[in-house]
């Protein structure tokens, strides 16, 4: 007496055709997944080199290529074995709507279980993105000055002046200035006594500026020729006259500002100096005169003179 298949009684496995029929289907959507992905990956790989032609001049434009396309390329794969894993399912006859339900609620609770994780990945594919800045750029955030070394989905890695090294996520980034896009201007105040003529010292600054913008050194430097814009502010001990130059981002900039506050220093010194050496000394007549005492005679004969008078 023959005792029937285990298997074929409880149905747990298709017969062979059925079994062939659906290990085709299967193979075919791996096959079609591996396709998909292939040709993902290689639009990821075309548009890495345009965004590093596009940028090559600026620092830092090939990490965020990369960073860029490893995320695209991360995001794609899960989203395609995502897709052939639910399609695999189906063809084994298994009802999906409820999985797809129970994921659904799975990532409602991740997404608020997580959600400054979340935060923080959206906002780092916005600043990639949108290229708000990038490797090697000054950055100014929550009023503090530092570059950036390393931008990521998850954070910012930065290095302020003194060398210390800052991890921001970047959801915490709210409002951040970009230094190094562009332009910078830069405004000089030039300090001027309350005793001194305004007007000759607005005419040194002014001369000092157009030596700085007529030199060869410094002209290429700078993107248009130094302005003086005029008396700033009064105070009590004086006046602030303002000169402005417009630069390239960068240390350039500083350096060009240092370069002008030495020439306006040196050039109203030079020109304070003859006018003090030539001023004659006033006094005051109302002042006392200083006592004059006479000095003794030496001993002698008196001059000849002086006896023939009191002879007479």
């Amino acid at each position: 007496m023959d005792l029937p298949n285990p298997v074929s009684t409880l149905h747990i496995l298709p017969d062979a055709d059925r079994l062939m029929e659906m290990g085709m289907r299967v193979a075919f959507t791996i096959a079609i997944a591996f396709l998909v992905l292939e040709l993902t990956y290689l639009l990821i790989g075309r548009l890495e080199t345009w965004m590093s032609l596009a940028g090559r001049e600026r620092p830092g434009t090939g990490q965020r290529a990369r960073t860029l396309g490893q995320t695209m390329r991360n995001v794609a794969k899960t989203v395609v074995w995502a897709v052939v894993l639910i399609r695999v399912l189906d063809i084994f006859g298994w009802n999906i709507a409820p999985i797809l339900a129970g994921a659904g609620i799975v990532g409602v609770a991740l997404g608020f279980g997580a959600q400054t994780l979340v935060r923080d990945l959206i906002a780092g594919f916005f600043i990639l993105i949108e290229n708000q800045y990038g490797v090697g750029d000054w950055i100014e955030v929550s009023g503090a000055e530092a570059q950036v070394e390393e931008v990521t989905l998850r954070h910012t890695r930065l290095r302020n002046f003194n060398g210390y090294v800052l991890y921001v996520p970047n959801g915490e980034l709210k409002t951040v200035t970009n230094r190094s896009r562009g332009w910078n201007r830069l405004t000089v105040d030039v300090p001027i006594g309350a005793t001194e003529d305004v007007a000759s010292a607005l005419e040194v600054c002014r001369k000092a500026a157009d030596g700085m913008s007529s030199d060869p050194h410094w002209r290429a430097r700078m993107l248009e020729p130094i302005e003086v814009w005029g008396v700033e502010s009064i105070t009590g001990s004086g006046v602030q006259v303002r000169l402005v130059l417009r630069t390239p981002p960068g240390p350039e900039a500083e350096a060009a500002a240092r370069e002008l506050r030495l020439r306006c220093h040196e050039a109203l010194a030079g020109a304070a100096a003859p006018a003090r050496v030539a001023e004659p000394a006033r006094s005051d007549p109302a002042a006392p005169r200083p006592s004059v005492i006479p000095t003794n005679p030496a001993p002698g004969p008196a001059p000849e003179s002086n006896l023939r008078e009191e002879h007479t």
